[in-house]
């Protein structure tokens, strides 16, 4: 690997160890703010590292600086999740929460230097039961007639790189192009995409916001 990686994830250590220290609940919110602007600024520097890895044709360097790239992101927003809950806030908290445990799981499928993540990735899951109440999310089924690789832009079924893998810098991803048939729209606990979430209940002949129960609203006399 790359001696400016090694030296920059060293950097991004001792920055994330320190700005830690304000993922609580009753640390100060200016001080929060201030420290995931540190950290929106070391992703910026390992985006541009990671360019110079791929302009090398390195790639297990630039694939090391993607997944710095994600760490400092997922870190980003668990302290964008606390801000917003402070500011009452919930559906922006809950979307920064799901951000955090999707770019920190890329951050582990990029790169082994990741590879101890897995207690942080644990906590955010955890973080998801004991700070929001159960959610119900959609979940469709299609038969897709084409996708595309991220990576090569041929059939998906038809190239080499595999979905959720990193190459060269980049995380390869199913784009889907054409659905053939859209078969259902189901009702789950346990989604792909925790963002797509039921974002109205009805309870008791009123409308409410699932995450902050707020009435949304009366839906009596409909």
């Amino acid at each position: 690997m790359n001696e400016a990686i090694v030296a920059f994830q060293a950097r991004c250590g001792e920055v994330a160890k320190e700005c830690q220290k304000f993922c609580f609940m009753s640390r100060a919110k200016e001080l929060q703010a201030e420290a995931r602007e540190v950290l929106i600024s070391l992703e910026e520097e390992a985006r541009v590292l990671k360019e110079e890895m791929i302009a090398r044709e390195d790639e297990d360097s630039a694939n090391a600086a993607l997944s710095l790239e994600a760490m400092m992101r997922a870190l980003a927003n668990e302290l964008g999740m606390w801000i917003a809950l402070k500011e009452d806030k919930p559906g922006l908290a809950w979307d920064e929460l799901i951000s955090a445990q999707n770019t920190a799981g890329m951050a582990m499928r990029a790169h082994d230097i990741a590879d101890n993540l897995g207690g942080y990735v644990e906590r955010l899951h955890i973080m998801e039961k004991l700070l929001f109440p159960p959610q119900m999310f959609f979940s469709p089924g299609m038969v897709i007639d084409r996708s595309e690789c991220s990576i090569c832009g041929k059939e998906y079924s038809e190239c080499d790189h595999i979905k959720g893998k990193a190459y060269m810098g980049k995380m390869c991803t199913r784009i889907i192009k054409e659905v053939k048939e859209l078969r259902e729209i189901s009702v789950v606990y346990e989604p792909v995409d925790k963002r797509c979430r039921i974002d109205k209940i009805i309870d008791e002949g009123v409308a409410r916001e699932p995450l902050s129960g707020r009435i949304i609203s009366d839906t009596s006399a409909e």
